[in-house]
């Protein structure tokens, strides 16, 4: 009985703490989680109570579902919530992690976390194509044949729907809680010790590297830049890499307003020619993003006594089904930027940096 009656108070103060920060202006996402420890096994609980403020609105998309995925560090494995459709629901799932960690290990917490990623589902879009008549070919086909197809035709079904499943996702953020003993403040049944409940603003995935500054309105790149000197300095070569991509989430509904996909093109000048250009493959609009180096790299051959001449040009573009083009941002590097200047100095030396889109 005091236990149902302790889970109703939280209830309310739960909703009563959010009407408190909704009056104060606060509307971040926000999840709300508990932790249990039991020490003699080596085990965590963590319950999912459940979430706030979560956006409803992806461009022309709707969310019509959320998603909270739970992995504990380092041993990263990982549970999902079931859907829920509320954009403020309560959850309550509770999930068991059993750490391995070495007998001898004084604090068995030393160094693990866990990680909230909360994902909006998105309605689906896409319409299902007719299947194609297949009763003629049949007729031309051994039984051997016809089985072979089908077995591709599944595989391609499986990864298509993995590719869809993913695609209709869209990541919110996530929050990291750090598995401390003095966070465990109440004692609970079976030797077990317990956090209050938490909730936490959900952040931005980021890629851990500092921006300089914070990444602005247009979303931001991780860049990385190399110059090359050759032997008589006439076939130099300047490299650049645009290995991430991420922004906040009001500039990706932005994005999702052009209803297009999104690329990087990176183009070169040399005396204000194009010697040189580049584009990435094209994604969905999105918060964070993990380009394959060989697909966004440009690589130029320069002449070191025009230097003060050559400009590298990085743009994010969005195209259209009607083959609109529209710019949402550009990032000049020439002879006075800093980071030109950088690798200027130091040849040969690979230099990464996050650079926001003007």
């Amino acid at each position: 009985m005091e236990q149902r009656l302790s889970s109703v108070l939280t209830y309310f103060n739960s909703k009563l703490t959010g009407q408190q920060g909704e009056t104060k202006g606060s509307s971040e996402p926000q999840i709300g989680f508990k932790v249990t420890f039991v020490e003699k096994l080596k085990r965590i609980v963590v319950k999912v109570i459940g979430a706030r403020y979560l956006p409803t609105d992806y461009g022309t998309c709707k969310a019509k579902g959320y998603v909270i995925k739970v992995t504990i560090f380092p041993s990263k494995e990982k549970f999902e919530t079931k859907i829920v459709k509320d954009s403020w629901p309560t959850i309550n799932e509770e999930f068991t992690f059993n750490l391995n960690v070495s007998p001898k290990t004084y604090d068995i917490l030393k160094g693990t976390f866990v990680s909230f990623t909360i994902y909006a589902i998105l309605e689906e879009t896409v319409e299902e194509k007719p299947q194609k008549n297949t009763n003629y070919l049949k007729k031309f086909l051994s039984d051997k044949t016809e089985d072979f197809i089908r077995k591709n035709n599944n595989r391609t079904l499986r990864r298509s729907s993995f590719r869809n499943s993913m695609k209709d996702r869209r990541t919110i953020g996530a929050v990291t809680y750090n598995l401390e003993y003095k966070n465990f403040t109440q004692n609970l049944r079976d030797d077990a010790i317990g956090t209050p409940d938490v909730w936490r603003s959900v952040k931005e995935i980021t890629s851990g590297i500092q921006t300089q500054p914070r990444e602005g309105k247009n979303g931001c790149v991780e860049l990385t830049l190399q110059y090359a000197v050759s032997e008589d300095g006439t076939n130099d070569v300047v490299e650049i890499s645009v290995t991430k991509f991420r922004c906040t989430l009001h500039t990706m509904q932005e994005h999702e307003r052009t209803k297009g996909q999104l690329y990087i093109k990176i183009s070169a000048f040399e005396s204000d020619e194009v010697i040189q250009k580049k584009k990435s493959d094209k994604f969905d609009p999105t918060i964070s993003l993990k380009l394959e180096a060989n697909t966004a790299t440009l690589r130029a051959n320069v002449n070191n006594f025009m230097l003060d001449q050559v400009k590298i040009l990085i743009r994010l573009l969005s195209k259209n089904l009607l083959g609109k083009k529209t710019l949402l941002g550009k990032i000049e590097i020439d002879k006075d930027n800093p980071f030109w200047k950088e690798i200027v100095a130091n040849p040969s030396v690979p230099i990464t940096k996050m650079v926001n889109f003007e």
